[in-house]
């Protein structure tokens, strides 16, 4: 399926305006034109499917359908559904695409039907609120003027930094003596690389007043090779103003001055990592950054949040700040404070049964008001409509990073973003390829050489896609 990827217009999206009218917000059984039919429902059980599920369950169960869920893990959802797809089965109506790169993937194939042709006869636009929606899960979501399913939650990184330490008077002063400018939470790479440094102490040494009984590091990042290095090395490259890939020409941008200038950078930070850096997860860096035992972190800011539930001795979640992570002075492509986002969609099966069934579970599911409710009856679970958000920040203060993200204009970047259409296809590869020469560039290769193989790779890789595209 060729195709060539295009500003989202949010003018194609007015088609909602034109839908139907449909179905009141709740119907009783005897009113739902879907009563009696089975609506089938494929996803993984973490906290925003399993809130989608239970709510799409209570809808279901008072329009009279039968929905059957079922959860498996992410990895064997992947083979699952593809291997369902290719035998001919119509085993599901909705799928969990996980994220943006499968979305795309998985369209391109046929396995998921867009919902455009649906949302123009069926939805109810006081359901559906397509403009509620922020604006990074209206944009992950439209190719064209085409969408590819609904963004049901919100999954975006940010910086989190010790707010004590950046206060902390006598840590002022020294920074300030140090550096030359006041000390405060990096807003650009520049600053982030000073703050890390600073912050950086050995055993012995003294940090906020207190002689400390084991080294802090200035930064703890998951730089196991795999996808833990790329998701942190991608915001990096993105700052830079590096092209993964320019759809104009088709060629890779991985060895370009920009990307051997982002390489060098991310690689000038590793004296103030952690010696086991390299091998870590980020589950394994979250708790480490909860425990007390560094001054930043880029990570998911669920994932954070959910790793300061367990923090250090002395420490209180509220010593923790989130901001947006840096940028580089001028903002290269126009990328401000650039960042991953993967937020998770659920999409329609492409050998769907009951298409219109689901896709109407699925609306009446993704309400503001309904999401509401999911932050209430699952803690951790982040919406996607900017009502719901602004509503769980009125009872959980610390989650306003999101809104900000929604609301100031901030590059909350997809796979698609980093990765333009075709070259998302391939976003695997690209990930493995972009790891393996960051891993021999953090233990002391030459950006030049590695990005170069990296390059040369991508450019056959992409010349393969061209040609079956």
């Amino acid at each position: 399926m060729a195709m060539r990827r295009r500003e989202v217009v949010r003018a194609g999206l007015g088609m909602v305006g034109l839908a139907a009218a449909a179905a009141p917000a709740a119907w009783g059984q005897g009113q739902s034109p879907y009563r009696g039919q089975q609506v089938r429902f494929l996803t993984a059980r973490n906290t925003h499917q399993s809130a989608l599920a239970d709510t799409m369950a209570a809808i279901a169960r008072s329009w009279g359908v039968d929905l059957q869920t079922r959860f498996i893990t992410t990895d064997q959802l992947q083979r699952k559904v593809v291997i369902d797809f290719t035998g001919g089965a119509d085993t599901w109506d909705l799928v969990y695409c996980g994220g943006i790169q499968r979305m795309y993937e998985w369209f391109s194939g046929g396995i998921i039907r867009e919902m455009t042709p649906l949302i123009r006869q069926k939805a109810d636009p006081a359901l559906l609120e397509w403009d509620a929606f922020t604006p990074a899960a209206r944009k992950a979501v439209t190719y064209n003027d085409k969408i590819l399913g609904l963004t049901v939650g919100t999954s975006d990184q940010a910086m989190s930094y010790r707010r004590d330490l950046i206060e902390h008077p006598e840590e002022k002063a020294a920074f300030r003596a140090r550096y030359n400018y006041d000390l405060r939470a990096p807003d650009t790479y520049a600053e982030f690389r000073d703050v890390a440094e600073f912050f950086t102490r050995r055993r012995g040494q003294r940090l906020a007043g207190r002689t400390l009984d084991k080294d802090f590091y200035g930064a703890i990042f998951a730089n196991r090779k795999g996808t833990f290095l790329w998701h942190r090395v991608e915001n990096v490259m993105m700052a830079f103003g590096v092209d993964i890939y320019d759809p104009a020409s088709g060629q890779p941008g991985v060895d370009s001055p920009q990307a051997i200038q982002a390489a060098a950078y991310y690689r000038s930070l590793v004296p103030f990592l952690p010696p086991a850096h390299i091998n870590m997860s980020s589950s394994e860096s979250a708790a480490m950054f909860a425990g007390g035992d560094g001054a930043l972190n880029i990570d998911y800011f669920d994932r954070l949040q959910s790793a300061l539930e367990r923090v250090g001795s002395g420490l209180t979640a509220e010593v923790f700040g989130f901001t947006f992570p840096p940028s580089v002075p001028g903002a290269p492509k126009g990328r401000k404070h650039p960042f991953r986002s993967g937020p998770p969609v659920v999409s329609l099966f492409g050998r769907a049964r009951q298409p219109e069934a689901a896709f109407k579970l699925l609306e009446a599911a993704s309400t503001a008001e309904r999401q509401t409710a999911m932050t209430r009856s699952h803690p951790g679970y982040h919406p996607s409509k900017e009502a719901a958000l602004h509503a769980l920040v009125e009872r959980e203060p610390v989650t306003r990073y999101l809104l900000q993200v929604a609301e100031q204009g901030v590059d909350a970047m997809t796979d698609v973003d980093i990765m333009p259409f075709p070259s998302i296809l391939r976003a695997s590869k690209i990930g493995d390829v972009m790891a393996e020469a960051m891993a021999a560039i953090l233990i002391g290769a030459a950006p030049e050489g590695e990005l170069r193989k990296a390059q040369q790779t991508l450019a056959a890789e992409f010349a393969t896609l061209r040609t079956a595209n």
